[in-house]
């Protein structure tokens, strides 16, 4: 069954849809707009049972309504970073959702350090690395899609 979205999510996506209108897309990619609305419905779906997703859910109103007023001030935008930056720790930590490429750079480390001990037995160093990243890079892809569709993506 999909929840419907609250009152707070869809004011606080309008407001995001104001500000990607208002912005440029120097600004909109600085602000990570586009992320923000991913977060903004992972604390949507679990801010009812979360106290401190809903501590998280107030702070990003507050900061998308400084965002909306011109001119910005660096403790704004600091400010407005260290609370998106503490949600998405937040719902990493407690509530177990990987953000985008987390599974891939994973599995690409692994794959390297597996690839490696595989070209020193074969004695073909180049070939074991590749084999090594090729693997990593499809595990962790396919992890990465596993979560997205789970709904473990942020």
């Amino acid at each position: 069954m999909i929840k419907q979205p609250s009152e707070w999510y869809q004011t606080s996506s309008d407001t995001v849809a104001k500000l990607e209108a208002s912005l440029s897309p120097k600004e909109i990619k600085k602000y990570r707009l586009k992320w923000l609305k991913t977060v903004l419905y992972q604390m949507d779906s679990f801010g009812q049972n979360c106290k401190d997703c809903s501590m998280f859910r107030h702070a990003l109103t507050a900061c998308l309504k400084t965002l909306s007023n011109k001119p910005v001030t660096q403790n704004d935008e600091e400010s407005y970073f260290n609370t998106l930056n503490g949600a998405v720790l937040h719902l990493q930590n407690k509530h177990k959702l990987t953000p985008p490429g987390e599974n891939i750079g994973i599995w690409l480390a692994l794959g390297l350090v597996i690839g490696a001990g595989l070209g020193f037995v074969l004695s073909d160093m180049a070939a074991g690395i590749a084999i090594g990243i090729i693997t990593g890079m499809v595990i962790g892809g396919i992890l990465d899609i596993a979560a997205r569709k789970q709904g473990r993506g942020i």
